[in-house]
């Protein structure tokens, strides 16, 4: 299961359906554009993932809070662009909720399917 860290504890990241409803609200294109960019590793879209990730914590992060954890990992070198790739990818495109679109989405291209798995290893 993917983690962050926040206050210097780590918290699992899961998608509920409150996740889901926030992260579907934030784009025109709903969920589709949402496992777009999460397969892209949208630096944009990565807080509101995190963010929507903790929310069943029940801790009440804001999304400024995981703005800041962001940026101090970021600064110590603890998160990359791999990290945010891999991170957004494991939340999103492999969650049990959005797993099975992204399967027949990829599913007429084996060689996409294929990197997006070398990228989020």
């Amino acid at each position: 299961m993917a983690t962050f860290i926040i206050d210097e504890k780590e918290y699992d990241l899961k998608i509920d359906f409150k996740a889901v409803k926030y992260l579907n609200g934030l784009y025109k294109g709903g969920s589709y554009e949402l496992i777009g960019k999460a397969m892209m590793g949208d630096v944009e879209t990565f807080p509101n993932i995190i963010y929507a990730a903790l929310r069943h914590t029940g801790k009440n992060f804001s999304l400024k809070k995981v703005e800041d954890a962001i940026d101090v990992a970021i600064e110590s070198e603890q998160l990359d662009f791999d990290g945010i790739l891999r991170l957004s990818n494991e939340v999103i495109t492999q969650s049990f909720f959005y797993k099975a679109t992204v399967a027949k989405l990829m599913k007429d291209n084996p060689e996409g399917q294929k990197a997006l798995e070398n990228l989020t290893k």
